[in-house]
Order: structure tokens, then sequence, then C-alpha cells
């Protein structure tokens, strides 16, 4: 008689996290994201892929896998937060939850504009200086706990901070600035991103490529490089959302005729598919930066390439819609 097998389901490992007073059970390898907002825990979160550094928990007395922590400042790192989208559950983990009020920086709504294209210029005056560098990224929290990554647009020495939104339909963070307009409190993250000027770039021309408010950074980066003494020339393309001018238009030709090494090429959303098969590089050593939404960004993958540039000569960042 051939021997029978039993099979025997055997549960997962669980482990537990502890965090807001509570216990909640987590399985092996799961996402710690993931578990928080299962549980109905009020974390932000954006990208999930740890670049907008909006889901920051801190972890108490123990270790935490190092790709939770490896984005983040070293300041950071030695003060135990960690990017809970990139943090599988692997132990039992005791956590406190960011509290803008008592983590962030206290700051005020300055001024509130409406622009071009949908877009609300929103300035922003922080109780105390800021570390940055033009064309990083931060998160901003309103009263209400709602809060968003936005790109920097303001050069260092301001002591405005500027941001540029833009509206869309159904947007909670949108409707809840609306309603709390100039002078309602709000609070400040730490500055993050790869995205800025570096000194090694001065005899590198650039080609600025953006789509939508993914020019708020690229611009800041271009004001950035003339301040610094930028030698080579810099080449900023915009594709505009809808038949609107360019939300920066008269800014960005007042920058142009300030700078003859600025050349501009504000275009409309049709003429996108053409000027990307007439795209070319300045120079074999030019660097590419691209601001968008991640279409934007992958849609230009290839063009750069026919374009001369090498994955190496090319830096991106993408735009979550959340």
């Amino acid at each position: 008689m051939p021997a029978v097998i039993a099979a025997s389901y055997i549960n997962p490992a669980m482990f537990e996290i502890h965090v807001a007073g509570r216990c909640l059970h987590a399985p092996a390898g799961s996402n710690l994201l993931d578990q928080l907002l299962q549980a109905g825990l009020p974390i932000s979160y954006s990208c999930r892929s740890g670049h907008c550094q909006s889901c920051l928990v801190r972890a108490e007395h123990h270790a935490v896998p190092d790709q939770a922590r490896a984005p983040l400042s070293p300041a950071l790192q030695a003060e135990g937060w960690l990017l809970a989208c990139q943090c599988p559950v692997q132990q039992d983990l005791h956590l406190r939850l960011y509290d803008p009020a008592k983590d962030g920086l206290p700051a005020q709504i300055e001024a509130l504009t409406a622009l071009a294209a949908g877009v609300l210029r929103l300035r922003v005056r922080p109780a105390r200086a800021l570390r940055f560098h033009p064309g990083q990224h931060l998160v901003i929290w309103l009263p209400c706990g709602t809060a968003r990554t936005f790109s920097i647009a303001s050069q260092t020495d301001s002591p405005i901070l500027e941001f540029h939104v833009q509206q869309r339909a159904g947007s909670q963070f949108c409707e809840r600035l609306l309603q709390l307009g100039v002078g309602a409190p709000c609070h400040l993250g730490n500055a993050s991103g790869h995205l800025y000027y570096q000194a090694d770039w001065q005899d590198r021309p650039l080609l600025l490529l953006a789509r939508g408010t993914g020019l708020t950074p690229l611009q800041a980066i271009a004001r950035d490089a003339l301040h610094q003494g930028h030698e080579a020339g810099i080449t900023l393309w915009h594709w505009q959302r809808g038949e609107a001018p360019c939300y920066l238009q008269e800014e960005l030709d007042a920058l142009a005729q300030a700078y003859p090494s600025v050349h501009l090429q504000l275009r409309q959303p049709h003429q996108l598919d053409d000027d990307l098969r007439r795209l070319k590089a300045p120079s074999r050593r030019a660097l590419a930066l691209v601001c968008g939404a991640s279409a934007f960004v992958e849609q230009l993958g290839k063009p750069l390439f026919l374009a001369g540039l090498g994955r190496g000569q090319v830096l991106q960042e993408v735009f979550a819609k959340r």
C-alpha cells in the first residue's frame, strides 16, 4: 500500500507592531506601510518608492532593515527614522508615527496666487531657516493632517519658500489649501532629493526637460547654476498642460534676457512628439535633467538616447499623482 503523505498548512511567522497605543500583527515579509494603512493609522505617503520621504516613522530600541533607512539623511538615520514604504516586516517593531507639530518645521502661508494653466503659487514663511538645495523637495503638512510632497522653487537666500501646486479635481490638499488661505499655519518636513546643481557641472551644458509643474525644480536649478557661475549653456524645454501659456513665462523670459546662455523652448502639448524626434544633445558632455509625471519621464528615455545621451548623463525626477 502506497504511503499517504499528509500535508499540513503552516501559518507564516507573525510579528508584532506596537504603534500609537496599538498592537498590530503582521506577516513576515509584509510591507510596513501597507500594514499601517490597513490598520487605519494616519500616515502620509505618496510615491511608495522612497523618493518623496513622506511616510516617515521612528523605530525605537532596535535596528531596522538598511533599505528602509538608506534614502534618508545621516541625521534622520541617527534619530531612528525609517521609510515605511521601504520596510519589510522582519521582526517585532516599536514605532512612533511622524508628528508634524512635533517633528516638523512650523510655517505660515504667506501668499497664494493663481498662475496660468491651473497652477497655484504657494509662498510659505518658515519659523526658521530651512537647509536645502534649490530643486529638492519636502512634505507640506496642513492643519487637518493632509500632506503632499512638493519641489522647492526658491533659492536659498530667500526667507520665503515657494512651491507650485497643480490644481486637480478631487485633490484634498488643494481643496483644503484654498479653504485655509493666507495666514494659516502649516508644517514642513526636511528637504531631500538628488536633483540639484552640483559644483562639477560648471562646464557641462545642461538640457532641462519638464512637463507641467515639473518645471518647478528645473527652473530653480537653472537659477542656482547661474548664481554659481555656470559656464556652459542651459537649454530649458517645457511642455505646458493644456493650451494655456507656460505658467512662468514672464519670469523665464526675464531670466533669458538677463543671461544670454539660457535658451528657452516653451512649447504646447501637441508639439511634444515632433520636438522629441528632433531633440539633440548640445554636446557629448551634456547632462539632461528630466522632471514630470512617470509617463512623461518614460517617454523621454529613447529620444534622449537617440540624441546621444548615455544613461549616466540623464537625471530623472518622477512626480507621483497622488
